[in-house]
């Protein structure tokens, strides 16, 4: 497994970490990221976005 695979492992299960928090009524980026960046927060929630897209590709890749 490469380092961007990995990267985007990562950063699939902090999206996943940070979604189930959001459910909870603390959304992680946003308070973290969006408190001192608003377009930040937007920028984070893409970049994980795309890594979430990609790791589904890795997993079902042959």
């Amino acid at each position: 497994m490469s380092w961007y695979e990995k990267t985007a492992l990562v950063l699939s299960a902090i999206g996943a970490i940070n979604w189930g928090l959001a459910t909870l009524g603390w959304d992680a980026v946003k308070n973290l990221v969006g408190s001192w960046w608003p377009m930040g927060a937007t920028i984070v929630y893409y970049v994980v976005a795309l890594c979430g897209i990609y790791a589904l590709v890795v997993a079902f890749k042959d």
